[in-house]
């Protein structure tokens, strides 16, 4: 078994549960932390309105994450077994 196949495993392991509500807020406030962080050093290297870009595209992105996996969650993973 290469390293190829236990990241697969490993992948559809983690996919096949449902997330728990744990699981989310942890995405969350690490997305929030990642926001937060990315647009402060944006903010001191390239100026506010650039910080004020990447802080905005960057919560679209995670939005849509959470939503997937708040979708997930609810709904399971049966297509991955």
């Amino acid at each position: 078994m290469g390293i190829i196949d236990r990241f697969e495993d490993e992948y559809v392991d983690v996919s096949s549960t449902r997330a728990s509500l744990r699981e989310l807020l942890e995405l969350l406030v690490g997305a929030v932390l990642f926001v937060v962080g990315a647009s402060a050093l944006t903010y001191y290297l390239l100026g506010q309105r650039i910080a004020l870009w990447v802080a905005g595209i960057l919560v679209v992105v995670f939005a849509i994450t959470l939503v997937s996996q708040a979708y997930w969650a609810v709904a399971g993973r049966d297509d991955y077994e």
